[in-house]
């Protein structure tokens, strides 16, 4: 048998065995508390945990030291049980639990992550008797302690509307089973609803929006004549907004509110009063609704989660995200590159993405498309439009055409004026010939972005041209390949062909891909925010290993460019000159 503990068990219990010996040895009879003590922290799993008491400035605090299943690897929590001090001091979560900073890891040592977990929570001790850090703190992180304060129950609200928009007004609201979702105006709100496949009409109904002075400290509003009397305090307009709505049905609030972390919601919703005794024609009067509201109706807390584009994309610090939201791009081709690009681009904040390809999706496709399994058998772009509008809810438009791209500009000519950029990650010749040759003759200065990669995915090409010299033709010859190769192999790189007439493709797999993917998504908006305005080439261009191991060679002009005895991956700009062969330089000469 072991000597003791220490001798025996996993980690965990050394662990534990010793946190427990050094309790023993720096305070008084510490107990060792009980499943049902440790169950009542339910929103954490505790393992093992103490109750201790320590005398602080002559002040005794009782505390309760816990560890979970993942100690020594988590950090050692402590809770003030002998204060209740939830939403009325800062960093103290339900039943005392503390937030402190992040100590040292116990598996360096158990015996100073407690005594600094110890340290850590006197000294939010000492600093919460100071009045002016307990408003600011609780100011600085109010969601936090609004998020604790929602009422149980209460369903969440989906938010769409934009917090950097102070002004108080009226907004769309439409209730669901799951959840409410606010919205600046009803065709926001249903274009969101659309996105995610409710197609069948919706009940739109007016909610309000206000901004406070300054962010709330708990106590929080917990009947309407507190809330009116908050709005009233520090946003009057919000109060007139909300004169406006009708009491018969309930309504939500939005409040906005700024912390030095940036700007916050909270939600409220306002139950419909009972009017029993109240002729109808007089409930929607302003006196009578206002005391309909304060003495016959509820305010449910909320927690709101945010969906609109600038928490999504950047949580509100993208400041490129307005030229991107506004941006309308063209994506022709939605193969293994197109449909990931078009990903990337969604996933970045452009606001409206039209998507063309002829194809369907096959089983052979899906280990490097973006699309899986079950969209086989369905047109590739019409597929990856449905999934980029469920996923991605708050675009503003996304749409997929089956057809191929020749077609769907002679049926829709005056849209290609629209766009602000397009992208050609088609791999075919046959298509982006004739793309190049609608740039040079119609496409003005509007940027077109090519993609593809070369032979087994060894390099990866980002190509952006903008007007007539210099074009596609000067990059590649009219056989569709380029006039000068980064790299040289025997055979076209050895092209594979299933037992099918016809059907050739390249044997590289999805890393290959994202390479690529990266190099063209990160053009187009770099292209898109302003910051490349010029025709540029860039190229990822794959190890000598990896490109020797399949059976190919650099190029002498690859070699320009690769730094001396670097074998590896990189990534490098290669200039684009006037070729002074294709037609479009004979015509300017």
């Amino acid at each position: 048998m072991p000597k003791s503990l220490l001798d025996s068990g996993s980690e965990f219990d050394v662990c534990r065995a010793r946190l427990g010996q050094w309790l023993r040895g720096v305070t008084a009879k510490p107990r060792t508390l009980l499943s049902p003590e440790l169950g009542a922290y339910t929103k954490h799993v505790f393992k093992a945990g103490w109750a201790i008491s320590l005398v602080h400035d002559g002040e005794t605090y009782r505390f309760d030291v816990l560890v979970d299943g993942r100690f020594p690897y988590s950090a050692i929590r402590v809770a003030l049980t002998s204060k209740d001090m939830f939403l009325k001091w800062p960093h103290v979560e339900p039943r005392g639990l503390l937030c402190l900073p992040l100590a040292s890891s116990p598996i360096v040592d158990v015996s100073e992550a407690a005594d600094a977990a110890l340290a850590s929570a006197l000294q939010l001790i000492d600093q919460c008797r100071q009045a002016n850090f307990v408003q600011s703190e609780l100011r600085r992180e109010f969601l936090s302690y609004w998020d604790h304060a929602t009422h149980d129950n209460e369903k969440p609200v989906y938010s769409l509307l934009n917090p950097s928009n102070h002004s108080a007004r009226s907004i769309a609201v439409w209730f669901g089973q799951q959840f409410a979702l606010v919205g600046e105006d009803a065709v926001q709100v249903r274009t969101w609803l659309s996105h995610r496949g409710r197609t069948e009409p919706s009940t739109i109904v007016a909610g309000v929006f206000g901004h406070l002075g300054e962010a709330p400290v708990p106590p929080f509003p917990d009947r309407p004549t507190e809330l009116f009397e908050l709005l009233a305090d520090q946003s009057p307009e919000t109060l007139r907004v909300l004169d406006k709505c009708p009491c018969k049905r309930d309504v939500i609030v939005v409040l906005g509110a700024t912390s030095p972390s940036g700007d916050g919601l909270m939600a409220v919703r306002i139950t419909s009063p009972n009017t029993h005794g109240f002729r109808k024609s007089q409930c929607n009067r302003p006196s009578i609704k206002m005391t309909l509201w304060r003495t016959r109706s509820e305010v449910r807390r909320a927690e709101i989660a945010r969906f609109d584009a600038a928490w999504v994309h950047g949580r509100g610090l993208n400041q490129a995200l307005p030229k991107l939201q506004a941006a309308k791009v063209l994506l022709l081709g939605c193969g293994s590159l197109g449909s990931q690009v078009a990903v990337r681009l969604a996933q970045s904040g452009v606001g409206h993405l039209t998507l063309v390809d002829p194809d369907k999706l096959s089983p052979a496709n899906v280990g490097r498309h973006a699309l899986g399994v079950a969209e086989t058998g369905q047109n590739k772009a019409v597929a990856l439009a449905t999934e980029l509008r469920h996923r991605f809810s708050h675009m503003h438009a996304v749409e997929g055409h089956g057809v191929p791209w020749q077609q769907f500009y002679h049926k829709h000519p005056d849209l290609f004026e629209a766009f602000d950029l397009i992208v050609a990650c088609i791999g075919e010749w046959s298509a982006e010939g004739p793309l190049a040759e609608w740039q040079r003759r119609e496409g003005g200065e509007r940027p077109v972005v090519y993609g593809w990669l070369d032979e087994r995915g060894t390099a990866a090409h980002a190509l952006v041209l903008t007007g007539n010299v210099p074009g596609l033709s000067c990059v590649l010859g009219s056989d569709g390949n380029l006039r000068v190769p980064e790299t040289i192999w025997q055979n076209r790189g050895a092209i594979q062909s299933e037992p099918a007439c016809g059907t050739l493709f390249q044997p590289y797999g999805p890393i290959d891909m994202a390479l690529a993917e990266t190099l063209v998504s990160k053009l187009c908006l770099d292209v898109l925010i302003g910051s490349v305005s010029a025709p540029r080439h860039r190229i990822y261009a794959t190890s000598t290993e990896q490109l020797t191991a399949a059976g190919g060679k650099w190029s002498d002009e690859h070699l320009k460019h690769r730094p001396a005895g670097f074998e590896g991956a990189f990534e490098y700009d290669r200039p684009i000159d006037a070729c002074q062969q294709c037609d479009a330089c004979k015509e300017t000469a």
